[in-house]
């Protein structure tokens, strides 16, 4: 909460910027005031950023000037309520009026650039320019990406700006997408990696192409007569994914608990996140069912050094609400995990301390150890799962309903046809027999 008010017997107008409740025994007082100017035309022209570098103070979320011009221009007390609409696209008059409050900015006399990076990025958005990271926020008040895809987004762009040395990336041209994908050869980058990094980028901007911020796509094409791809680790031999089950369904007096995320990947074929996101609830051991779906609740738990913690937790799935399903319990998995401690109606996580709450994802850091633990990946007891499920002759809408795994040449539309709700036994039958 912010406000701006003149302070009795002195000249001027102030900005009073709440702080946030637990910094306040630090700032020892509730408000942090500052001065933004001797006129209500400098007040008005300084208090977003004057706000915005108050917030960063408090380590909150960088909020950038334009972002905040954008915001009010686009409130809901505004005649442009809900368009959503950047500052060079908001009528004349409006566009007049922020130019006015930052005409008096001082300048380099060397390059006539505002010294304010902050009024500089004002300037440019005013015709049109606007840094990738104000893309981003874009797509996300448009789209409502998952939190792991913004970090994606945001690695891809945040390595283009470093090689190109500025944050405004639309007037990038083929020749320097080129160069840059040259460099991540030089590099010593693997195929796969600068195949996906030109497919993030490429996709970026086919978005600014429909969003008028960029003219054509500069990364088509740029995917071909790239180096041989690297070959990939042999998938692991059913003797191996043998001797990993039978550790991790063992406990000695270093393993205190099963590895129940493992023993759930290795016999459903779900990814790491679905496993290491369950809660009590999912697993049913009466009717020998897991259930798989998006949620989110506000969770208290205890921390690993002792203390407990309370965190707004997410559990969303890789493609959405469509990956939602109830899967059976191979007899193996329910062999192995029927002795799971399960709070009774609880709908709180198995494994809180698995969730990493910059991304929203589940096990990462639990998963990363598998390599060391068993010999290969997480993921490649999905790979098995899948290899499995094909060798045994399972039609791929089944084995779609199980993994949620498009098969090459499985049709979409059919496929949304395909319901195996109510039909446990048959699918049950089919698993134990492709992991026996």
């Amino acid at each position: 909460m912010s406000r701006v008010f003149q302070r009795s017997g002195r000249a001027g107008y102030y900005l009073g910027v709440s702080v946030p409740r637990k910094l306040r025994s630090q700032y020892n007082k509730c408000e942090v005031i500052r001065k933004l100017g001797n006129t209500r035309r400098e007040a008005d022209a300084n208090k977003h950023r004057v706000e915005s570098l108050i917030q960063r103070e408090f380590g909150g979320k960088e909020v950038s000037l334009v972002e905040k011009l954008e915001a009010d221009y686009n409130s809901p007390n505004s005649p442009h309520a809900g368009k959503e609409l950047p500052l060079h696209q908001l009528p004349e008059e409006d566009k007049e009026a922020i130019s006015a409050a930052y005409d008096s900015a001082q300048v380099d006399p060397t390059t006539g650039k505002p010294l304010d990076p902050q009024v500089e990025a004002v300037w440019l958005a005013l015709e049109g320019k606007s840094t990738w990271n104000q893309w981003i926020n874009r797509r996300k008040v448009l789209e409502t990406p998952r939190p792991a895809t913004i970090t994606n987004w945001a690695s891809k762009l945040r390595s283009l700006a470093r090689w190109y040395g500025s944050e405004y990336l639309a007037d990038l041209t083929k020749e320097q997408a080129i160069a840059y994908r040259d460099y991540q050869i030089q590099q010593g980058f693997t195929t796969n990696t600068i195949l996906n990094n030109i497919g993030g980028l490429s996709g970026f901007w086919n978005w600014g192409i429909e969003e008028g911020i960029v003219d054509k796509n500069i990364w088509a094409g740029l995917k071909k007569r790239l180096p041989k791809q690297e070959v990939k680790d042999l998938p692991p031999t059913d003797e191996q994914i043998a001797s990993a089950t039978l550790k991790a369904s063992t406990t000695d007096s270093r393993r205190k608990e099963k590895d129940y995320a493992f023993l759930i990947q290795r016999y459903t074929g779900c990814r790491k996140g679905e496993a290491n996101g369950l809660r009590h609830c999912d697993i049913d051991l009466v009717n020998k069912t897991i259930k798989f779906e998006e949620w989110q609740k506000t969770i208290r738990f205890k921390k690993e050094r002792g203390g407990m913690k309370t965190m707004q937790m997410t559990r969303s799935l890789k493609t959405g609400l469509s990956a939602e399903r109830t899967l059976p319990m191979t007899d193996a998995l329910y062999e192995t995990i029927k002795d799971i401690e399960l709070k009774k109606d609880s709908d709180d996580p198995l494994w809180p301390r698995r969730y990493k709450e910059i991304n929203a994802s589940w096990g990462d850091h639990w998963v990363s150890e598998y390599k060391v633990k068993y010999g290969f990946t997480s993921h490649k007891l999905r790979t098995h799962a899948i290899t499995k499920l094909n060798l045994a002759g399972v039609n791929g809408y089944i084995i779609y309903e199980i993994v949620r795994h498009q098969q090459e040449g499985v049709s979409a539309i059919t496929m949304k046809y395909t319901d195996t709700r109510g039909r446990m036994e048959e699918l049950r039958e089919i698993m134990n027999k492709a992991f026996e």
